[in-house]
């Protein structure tokens, strides 16, 4: 075979041309992927130092505290605290009773709870600029447990109230108040819940969860959003002493009074003293606790209020409703949200228990004045 040296010269050319291209290649694999595992390896790195989050959280908290603290008040009260002894009888005694308020007008209106002026002969309200002043029982409302108090000032800063329709499952919120009496101060959590349903003191409200963290004195104080605005008012939270055992814990459970029944509650304290149109026995019923400790079935009555239908119709301190209309009775949020079926003038027949005999008493339905 006769060899061309020109087509060797051209093989050898581009054989070399071929490994040059194929090292070429492979150079340029291993290049772009020791790039890629580099991009990649810093990728994975975190990210340090690129965003301030403790600072912009504190500033939000800072200015939301700001914006709402000075409209926190102090509440002091000297309470006649009536003590009822089971089946009849009564004692008094004064208390010193401390608790919280929110400012919601310049001209001096304050709203707190039912329960922190609760039989209160003088109510106090220190500001937060150390100043005191008495303050005027305007009206109460048991049943939301929210009260309006009048001092003579102006010019005050105080808390606008917000639509608490609007309010979402984990909205950051404050909670602001006298805790344990020893001044202001201030936690932060979210809204837990919205629209939670919660007998408290024989009512069932609906009210809100928070896990901000509350205490004694918290009662009547706010509880405000990021904005500074007044979400609702704080009024109970739950403790291990409610629970029978004692490994039982609780924590990070507080509600509060929805804005938007502040509102309604208010508008009608000042235009009435109390919420109107809202049938009522006009009768005060022993807790649960007495039902316990004496084994008694239905609802014990420790006191007739003067003037009412339950006085006129006979009804006296000491006897049990067993029932009314006939539907059995054993706490007194049943017969409060029976009560909310009835109209100021419905006739009712209560069931009433009294020295061991049964006994049959229609009632004339009266409006409630608190």
């Amino acid at each position: 075979m006769r060899i061309n040296f020109k087509t060797v010269l051209i093989i050898f050319l581009v054989g070399l041309l071929g490994g040059a291209t194929g090292a070429y290649g492979v150079i340029s694999i291993n290049d772009l992927k020791k790039a890629e595992t580099e991009s990649a390896e810093k990728k994975a790195e975190p990210v340090v130092s690129q965003v301030s989050y403790a600072s912009a959280v504190t500033g939000d908290y800072v200015s939301a505290i700001e914006k709402s603290i000075d409209s926190v008040v102090e509440i002091t009260t000297q309470a006649e605290v009536t003590s009822y002894y089971f089946f009849g009888g009564a004692s008094t005694s004064d208390a010193t009773c401390l608790g919280s308020g929110v400012i919601i007008s310049a001209d001096g209106y304050i709203v707190t709870n039912e329960h922190v002026i609760e039989g209160a002969k003088d109510v106090s309200v220190r500001l937060q600029n150390g100043e005191s002043y008495e303050a005027q029982i305007i009206g109460y409302d048991t049943k939301t447990d929210l009260a309006l108090l009048k001092i003579d000032a102006d010019d005050l800063s105080y808390s606008q109230l917000i639509d608490s329709d609007d309010l979402k499952l984990g909205q950051e919120v404050i909670a602001i108040g006298n805790a344990l009496g020893k001044g202001t101060s201030c936690s932060n959590g979210i809204i837990s819940a919205v629209n939670r349903e919660v007998t408290i003191n024989n009512y069932t409200m609906t009210l809100l969860l928070t896990n901000a963290e509350v205490n004694s004195g918290n009662s009547g104080g706010g509880l405000f959003d990021m904005d500074g605005n007044l979400t609702g008012i704080v009024n109970a939270k739950v403790s291990s002493s409610l629970y029978s055992t004692s490994s039982t814990t609780v924590e990070g459970i507080g509600y509060a009074i929805p804005a938007n029944t502040v509102k309604s509650v208010v508008e009608q304290l000042l235009e009435n003293g109390y919420v109107r149109n809202r049938p009522a026995l006009g009768v005060k019923i022993y807790t649960q606790e007495y039902n316990q400790r004496y084994n008694v079935e239905g609802l014990i009555i420790s006191e007739v209020i003067e003037g009412s239908a339950a006085e006129k119709a006979g009804i006296k301190a000491g006897d049990i409703i067993r029932s009314i209309d006939g539907i059995e009775l054993s706490e007194f949020s049943q017969l409060a949200k029976l009560l909310d079926n009835y109209s100021i003038g419905d006739k009712v027949t209560l069931g009433i228990e009294r020295e061991g005999k049964m006994l049959e008493i229609k009632c004339t339905l009266q409006e409630s004045t608190n």
